[in-house]
């Protein structure tokens, strides 16, 4: 074999190679999951168990600095960490989340029932407004009616499976001292809401978990779980075994792909001939350049 055929075999290897790396990333793409939608409402809004929601525009919160579209936004941005940004046991040893997984779940928000633009076909929505009337809690959601223990939804597409009730949480603002703390007030209960829809029940009492409380996001001031009210305004999470009941429900998806060793191994072998081909047509290429002599 000459140098040129020699180098054009080792370039087909890496080239292969990397068609197998490829194709291993794509053989893990996670199947489509499904999106909740909070919906802070435009107009208003009946939900599944006949709780009628109307607007808030938040102006007597007491948020400095931030528009309602921030508020909007630093919501789901903490209802997303409560879901998908929970440790894995890689950093927390008492986690049930393997290391490079998430839950299979997406989040968006918008002023009304409409169904996500991400692509997901199957959407469930949390209505977010004052209650009209006010009834007196602060949100409400159907149980296990999005994920059931068997991680079956019993609820049709774009159902209103529940509402945080923001004229309720309103009364506890006295409790929060900064813009943090109303956020967690609301998003916390948002979270609350959406995992009763996973199946998730109120905890008796505290539970360990990572977040800062010792009672859990799905802690209730009543009974079972008595918890102070002022812990609303910390930045709770899930317990370990909270988390492992979504596990169940919702299913986890691959967030951080490694290839297999074998793959690796391929592609490596590609590069290694690349370069003891490239090695062996250098000197080569130097012995045609040099003159006769005589």
């Amino acid at each position: 074999m000459n140098t040129r055929s020699a180098l054009h075999t080792g370039r087909k290897a890496a080239i292969a190679a990397t068609l197998a790396l490829g194709l291993g990333l794509a053989t893990d793409k996670p199947a489509e999951a499904l999106t909740i939608m909070l919906n802070f409402v435009a107009a208003p809004t009946i939900d599944r168990a006949g709780v009628a929601s109307v607007p808030e525009t938040f102006a007597s919160w007491g948020f400095t600095g931030m528009s309602i579209t921030d508020i909007r936004n630093a919501t789901l941005a903490a209802v997303q960490n409560h879901y998908l940004g929970y440790p894995s046991f890689a950093t927390n040893a008492q986690s049930p989340l393997p290391a490079g997984y998430e839950l299979n779940i997406n989040f968006e928000w918008s002023n009304g029932n409409t169904a996500p633009t991400n692509g997901d076909t199957e959407w469930y929505t949390m209505a977010i407004g004052d209650a009209n009337p006010n009834v007196g809690f602060l949100g409400q959601a159907c149980l296990g009616c999005v994920r059931n223990s068997a991680g079956v939804s019993s609820v049709a597409n774009g159902t209103i499976f529940g509402s945080t009730l923001t004229d309720s949480i309103a009364g506890l603002l006295s409790l929060a001292t900064n813009n943090q703390q109303r956020i967690n007030l609301l998003a916390g209960t948002v979270t609350h809401e959406i995992g009763h829809g996973l199946s998730l029940v109120h905890p008796s009492g505290q539970a360990p978990n990572p977040g800062e409380s010792l009672w859990s996001v799905m802690a209730t001031g009543a009974s079972p779980s008595l918890m102070p009210s002022i812990e609303r305004t910390k930045d709770r999470d899930f317990s370990y075994a909270e988390f492992a009941t979504l596990i169940q429900t919702v299913g986890l998806r691959q967030v951080a792909v490694i290839p297999e060793p074998g793959t690796w191994l391929l592609m490596a072998l590609g590069l290694v001939a690349v370069g003891v081909q490239a090695r062996r047509v250098a000197p080569a290429r130097q012995r045609q350049a040099e003159p006769a002599l005589a």
